[in-house]
């Protein structure tokens, strides 16, 4: 029995030391090589009281980086729809996150922090491989599944680093619907002829 919870349940800086611990976790670690008991066990906390706080380990995420969103619920909602809308109802749903004046900056300093502390692609890039990019896979069937989801997320990165990151002009001046235009076609070619997989199943 974890002693911890009764003592730290009630401490209001709880929920604070939490989200400190887990920001160094994700930090160092990267997302996907950290855990939540290893953040509860350094936070000396138990573990059932970072589910309870935050839901899941993408809510912990989200909080521990300050991201003001959950892009994977946000692209979850965006494959809602027949396969072939998925292409502009994706980028339409990043360009709209990410050309928000409050909550893009936060976006970018998060690229920015996990990149440097981890000299590469840091652990917002593995976040991005394992929420966004396993919930593409999971909705697709087929043995090309992963294959197809990577060339998804292949491209939605390049916007992602030529516009907002190292803000190349003709991407970083460009409108949103100029953008659709230009990079729908390099989603599309990932997902042509794709199947999706029966929820049933």
């Amino acid at each position: 029995m974890n002693k911890s919870r009764g003592r730290r349940a009630g401490n209001p800086d709880t929920r604070a030391e939490i989200l400190e611990v887990a920001r160094d976790h994700f930090l160092s670690a990267g997302y996907a090589a950290t855990s939540m008991r290893a953040i509860a066990a350094d936070a000396s906390v138990d573990v059932a009281l970072l589910s309870y706080h935050f839901a899941s380990k993408q809510g912990l995420f989200a909080s521990a980086m300050e991201l003001p969103v959950r892009p994977g619920d946000l692209i979850e909602h965006a494959l809602d729809a027949p396969v072939e809308q998925w292409p502009g109802r994706i980028l339409r749903t990043v360009l709209r996150v990410w050309d928000d004046p409050e909550v893009g900056p936060v976006l970018v300093q998060t690229v920015l922090a996990t990149a440097a502390k981890q000299s590469g692609t840091g652990g917002f890039v593995e976040f991005l491989e394992t929420e966004l990019l396993g919930r593409v896979k999971g909705r697709l069937a087929g043995r090309d599944a992963e294959a197809r989801a990577t060339g998804v997320l292949m491209t939605i990165a390049g916007v992602l680093m030529t516009r907002y990151v190292l803000k190349v002009p003709t991407m970083a001046n460009a409108s949103p619907e100029e953008i659709v235009r230009i990079a729908t076609p390099g989603i599309a070619i990932h997902l042509r002829g794709a199947q999706l997989r029966d929820p049933s199943i």
